[in-house]
């Protein structure tokens, strides 16, 4: 608790008296203890000590001679109005002459120079003295003000008496006070904010800054002292001017002590006036740290020193990742999920892994169905941007009117249709991210003209304003398209085109690089890859796939559902089902059969394995025969398993009972076994 001390003449006016100090307690609360003083009854050598010292008016600072010894704690009381006091006064006709009356002489005189400093400048204002009045001086004035216990002092003949009542302490005086006490209570704040709405105040600076100071407060109480981020401000000799909670829990020190850097930073670190995004291990966990030299014109006076625990940064990465996710501009692919064992693929992703830390655009170019969005994903993912949206625009597929507002977006009215409230276009969307312009080959000349001062000047305009908006996003364009050749038939700009290709990145078709059928194959299919033939996939790496990796992922679907490839491929191959049907043949001579080396040791095993499982009565199930294989070292699948047999019985080299009878070998299996040699 604060002691205050406020001073008065006498104790004449006890209900003045009482009514300033019930002003200090409505605002300070139980946090002061006021004692009352009278100059008047002061001894020589009296001495009063006390955290503050209050004074009605400056003569009075005189009489405080010798009886305090620290006057750099001395405040001046002003006062105030309540607000509904003086809307009256304001209504008083301009040019009036007006008679301001009070209790005594300064207190006129501060009463008069209060209402002239709240900007009543419309009145002529006039102090009463006793002197004047008795001499007839006020007999033409018909207006007066007064406070409270004054009126009596009003020459009767002045019809027209507005009473301001008591003053008020001002918030001037309030705000010194609270400073010079160091009061920092939610109460107490509260309290001079029903204040200034109550009042009107003289010193509306104080107020401001008042205000200005309280929000900023809260900004550092809310953003700072509550950040999950430690901080703290060091002077140039490491001592602490201030530090948050989390940084206290973290190093266990306390405002005015030493953060001795060495010891908690490498001798590096330590000694480097600023750093950003630098990993330190403290405690069992690893901190982002960054340092921030502050600077007095070219002296160094201290820095700031963040740490952020990983932790909480993965945390917050999830969250934004998150809310990008359902806002649907979020890349979902990174390098790790490009599947690729040929050298051209190799390449493209070692460039583009050297490239992705820059801003500078890139232009990807490949047939369609290459996956140039998927290495675009990649490229954002694998950049300092990847926490920010990532943003997909088919040029294509978006029709050339509508094109230009998805764009750059635009304001109310500026069209037929509009919103009311306009419309961000997808470059804002993608404000510290990457727009991913995919076709950008097929976009008119106008539009490609806008494109440009995007890329010159990193400014956009929506449509129907005149506002220009600075962005910060990396464009990543894609092509299936020739674009020399569009140059040089005037169908794209070539300024453009030199524009969006500064680093190019090229993917082979899928024709290029047959290493990678077979791995693609065997993601898209899953556990189904074990079902296909040696000769389906000799289908597979024959084919020239003008469709590219789309093609190749279509046709793993068909292949989930029916278990065979689409009839265009076997036709390709001169493999179609009627033809493989066909065995009259095979069935005169077995040496016809025209069977691939490898499908025929795995029949010829089969065959054997049914062999040596069948009875006159009875044959051996699919599983039994697995098992029979599997000994002999042949592992084949389920599914291959289920379709050599049905081969082997078209041929009629097996035979299938109903319900649990089995398979058993007919007597042209046994035959065809001997005729191979294998009996």
């Amino acid at each position: 608790m604060k002691n205050l001390a406020i001073f008065y003449r006498d104790r004449d006016n006890q209900r003045a008296i009482n009514y300033i100090e019930d002003n200090f307690y409505k605002i300070l609360g139980d946090y002061v203890n006021i004692t009352n003083y009278y100059t008047n009854e002061f001894s020589p050598n009296y001495k009063i000590n006390a955290d503050a010292y209050i004074v009605c008016y400056e003569e009075m600072l005189n009489d405080l001679v010798g009886h305090i010894d620290n006057f750099s704690k001395v405040i001046v009381i002003t006062r105030s109005i309540q607000q509904k006091y003086l809307k009256p006064i304001m209504d008083i006709p301009a040019g009036t002459k007006v008679l301001i009356v009070n209790d005594s002489r300064e207190s006129t005189l501060q009463t008069m120079y209060m209402i002239f400093e709240l900007g009543i400048g419309h009145l002529s204002l006039f102090p009463f003295e006793k002197d004047i009045y008795e001499a007839g001086g006020y007999d033409d004035f018909d207006t007066a003000i007064v406070t409270i216990d004054s009126e009596e002092l009003v020459p009767e003949h002045i019809p027209n008496v507005y009473n301001i009542h008591n003053r008020e302490v001002s918030f001037e005086t309030f705000h010194k006070v609270i400073s010079l006490l160091d009061l920092k209570s939610e109460h107490v704040y509260n309290n001079l904010i029903e204040k200034i709405k109550e009042d009107m105040d003289t010193g509306t600076n104080y107020i401001n800054s008042y205000l200005s100071n309280i929000l900023k407060d809260r900004m550092i109480s809310n953003v700072v002292d509550e950040s999950s981020r430690a901080i703290i401000l060091l002077d140039s000799a490491d001592n602490i001017h201030y530090i948050n909670e989390t940084a206290y829990n973290i190093f266990n020190l306390s405002q005015e002590e030493k953060f001795i850097q060495s010891e908690f930073l490498p001798k590096k670190l330590a000694d480097t006036a600023s750093f950003d995004g630098e990993l330190v291990f403290l405690n069992g966990s690893n901190y982002l740290t960054e340092k921030i030299d502050i600077c007095l014109v070219n002296n160094s006076i201290g820095c700031c020193l963040i740490f952020q625990n990983e932790r909480d940064l993965r945390k917050d990465e999830n969250n934004l990742s998150r809310h990008l996710k359902q806002t649907g501009f979020y890349a979902e692919h990174q390098f790790s999920d490009i599947v690729s064992t040929s050298y051209q693929m190799h390449q493209c992703i070692n460039t583009a892994k050297k490239v992705a830390p820059s801003n500078y655009t890139i232009l990807i170019r490949g047939e369609s169905g290459t996956g140039k969005e998927l290495l675009a994903q990649s490229i954002h993912n694998y950049s300092q941007r990847k926490n920010y949206p990532f943003v997909a625009v088919n040029c294509a597929a978006i029709p050339e009117a509508l094109l230009e507002s998805e764009l750059f977006g635009y304001d109310e009215g500026s069209f037929t249709g509009a919103k009311k409230n306009g419309k961000l276009g997808l470059f804002e969307h993608a404000q510290h991210g990457t727009i991913f312009l995919d076709e950008i080959g097929d976009i008119s000349p106008t539009l490609q003209a806008s494109l440009l001062r995007v890329l010159q000047e990193k400014q956009i305009m929506r449509i129907g304003s005149g506002k220009i908006i600075n962005i910060n996003t990396r464009i990543i364009a894609a092509t299936n398209a020739n674009l020399e050749k569009k140059v040089a038939e005037g169908k794209f700009r070539s300024d453009l085109f030199y524009r969006l290709n500064v680093i190019s990145l090229n993917i082979a078709p899928l024709r290029e690089r047959k290493d990678d059928i077979m791995p693609l194959l065997c993601g898209f299919l899953g556990k189904h890859y074990n079902n296909l033939l040696p000769s389906e996939k000799n289908i597979l790496l024959k084919h020239s796939w003008p469709g590219n990796v789309r093609e190749l992922e279509n046709v793993a679907s068909y292949y989930k559902i029916l278990n065979k490839l689409p009839d265009y491929l076997c036709k390709e191959a001169n493999h179609a089902p009627d033809a493989i049907s066909n065995t009259s043949a095979i069935y005169e001579n077995f040496a016809d059969i025209n069977l691939s080396m490898s499908e025929d040791d795995i029949r010829i095993h089969i065959l054997k394995a049914v062999a040596s499982c069948s009875t006159p009565f009875s044959g051996a199930g699919r599983k039994v025969i697995s098992q029979k294989l599997s000994e002999k070292g042949v592992n084949i699948g389920e599914g291959i398993l289920k379709k050599q047999m049905a081969f082997l019985k078209a041929q009629g080299l097996i035979d299938s009972g109903a319900g649990r009878a089995g398979s058993h070998i007919t007597q042209k299996g046994i035959d065809f076994i001997k005729a191979k040699g294998e009996a």
